[in-house]
């Protein structure tokens, strides 16, 4: 819940002339929450490529500082602010201009600074443009976390680097039975014990998961219940040797493939 709370906020913190979200999102009562939550099988809309895009952001802000980090001190949040956001696809860095997004933040007018978020409190962001690259991105969110010492502001400088964030490329997908997916890179890669796959869908449905060796041997395969837009699953690769192999994701008779690296 700690980076999907701070890097939530991260996406918040940016703020340029486009549509305002209003900080409305029932959180039945609960003092501290996000959504979209992945957590609860929540993810932002699949963005595609040239095409209009906007989502929104809810958030309430916690009020103690292990609220976020249990190996923080136990001392009232004061404020956020977001240091950098940084895109990464295949090793190369993107910033959000040069995904053609842009974040409003709404702190309701608590400060001057529209993106200054105070603990305990509800705000909202909106995430829109016309995005203009394509892939499964690793974000890379450095937030910088104010805490209460005494009636002095301490910061604390957290960067996260698991959120994800999906635009597609209307004509490098692949047709299945009259929908279409996209598969993703594993993260991370090179993998050790465990590695996380991405990939999308434009309709709920059925797609088989493999992995093959350099010698086509399957060394594992699962049955996977995809639903419409971001997807993402955890495989167990405690039993493979180090070495390359390569996943695919398939639904009748259309396979998409990518390599995976084990490195321990």
């Amino acid at each position: 819940m700690k980076q999907l709370l701070l890097s939530t906020l991260a996406l918040a913190m940016l703020s340029t002339a486009v549509a305002q979200c209003t900080a409305d999102y029932d959180f039945q009562g609960q003092p501290f929450g996000v959504s979209p939550d992945p957590v609860l099988g929540e993810s932002f809309e699949v963005a595609f490529l040239g095409a209009a895009y906007y989502d929104e952001i809810h958030i309430i802000v916690p009020t103690n500082a292990t609220d976020v980090d249990e190996t923080l001190p136990s001392l009232p949040i004061d404020s956020v602010l977001l240091t950098s956001v940084n895109f990464v696809l295949n090793g190369v860095p993107f910033t959000s201009d040069q995904m053609g997004l842009t974040i409003q933040c709404n702190n309701n007018d608590d400060s001057p600074n529209p993106c200054t978020f105070f603990g305990g409190q509800q705000y909202c962001a909106s995430l829109s443009g016309t995005p203009t690259v394509a892939g499964v991105f690793q974000m890379s969110i450095v937030v910088t976390g104010y805490v209460n010492l005494l009636g002095t502001p301490i910061a604390y400088p957290i960067s996260f680097d698991q959120y994800v964030y999906t635009v597609v490329d209307p004509s490098s997908v692949a047709k299945v039975d009259g929908y279409s997916i996209q598969l993703g890179q594993n993260s991370p890669n090179p993998a050790n014990d465990r590695t996380l796959i991405p990939f999308t869908s434009s309709t709920p449905g059925k797609v088989q998961f493999s992995i093959v060796n350099l010698l086509g041997e399957v060394v594992q395969t699962q049955n996977i219940s995809a639903r419409a837009g971001s997807n993402e699953f955890l495989i167990d690769t405690s039993n493979l040797s180090n070495g390359i192999y390569m996943y695919s994701i398939q639904a009748g008779s259309k396979k998409l493939t990518k390599r995976l690296v084990i490195n321990r």
